[in-house]
């Protein structure tokens, strides 16, 4: 598999691949990657469906391959990992730089529960972000509740971009699209990868490698990114939002 990958990477042919679970498929594809990308000094793109195989690449795969091939390729390949911004806590929201949280057009509204409870989560986050170099919502362990991180966080449509946000310098994900751009391996998933392909949006660094992993649920993700759902509960929020 190796061998096949590396040579439709220097062919510039498609590849589909088949594998079953355990046999090693990432590595196979990840070592031809990281070659092609320092010898050619162009990044190479993954992409995955799930949060678990990118934490797996990028915390374990990469790293060992790294290490085993900095000595044949002459230099340290670099590794940088890009998620959609909601991911990331947002330092401007933080700030208090946008209204209170209300709920969405396609969003239930939260169970009841103690506020003392979500005010707690709250503060954990805002004293996790001070310390994080990252502000990925992943590398907060143990994690808090959706109606939690959403406090400290946007959406792609809430956020006011690099070019206005006063927060740009320090923001979380304007700072992993740029380590991106200087990076060999690019990890991501469907959903980002799709957003990058059909807005139009430079998202992602130039490339002309994409190596998608999970592509069986590729076009559910996609689906998924440009779909939504309208239910009785989330046209009455609609409603109460426009009565507001």
């Amino acid at each position: 598999m190796a061998t096949a990958v590396d040579t439709a990477m220097n062919t510039d042919e498609h590849l589909l691949v088949q594998a079953g679970t355990g046999t090693g498929k990432s590595l196979a594809y990840l070592v031809p990657a990281l070659r092609h990308a320092v010898e050619n000094r162009e990044p190479v793109v993954v992409s995955t469906a799930t949060l678990a195989l990118q934490a797996q690449i990028v915390d374990h795969d990469l790293p060992v391959l790294v290490d085993a091939l900095e000595p044949l390729l002459g230099r340290r390949p670099e590794v940088a990992l890009v998620k959609g911004r909601a991911h990331y806590a947002c330092r401007h929201k933080l700030a208090g730089g946008y209204p209170a949280e209300e709920p969405t057009l396609f969003e239930a509204p939260a169970a009841s529960g103690p506020t003392s409870s979500l005010g707690a989560a709250v503060v954990r986050l805002r004293e996790w972000v001070e310390s994080s170099k990252t502000g990925d919502r992943s590398e907060l362990v143990p994690g808090v509740p959706d109606r939690a991180w959403r406090q400290v966080s946007v959406t792609a449509h809430e956020c006011l971009g690099g070019q206005r946000c006063p927060h740009a310098a320090t923001c979380f994900s304007e700072l992993s699209r740029a380590k991106a751009r200087e990076s060999d391996i690019v990890v991501t998933n469907h959903a980002f990868l799709a957003i990058d392909a059909f807005e139009g949006r430079a998202m992602l660094p130039e490339h002309q490698v994409v190596i998608i992993d999970e592509a069986h649920e590729l076009a559910d993700r996609v689906t998924g990114v440009i779909s939504d759902q309208l239910s009785a509960v989330s046209v009455s929020a609609a409603a109460g939002a426009a009565a507001r």
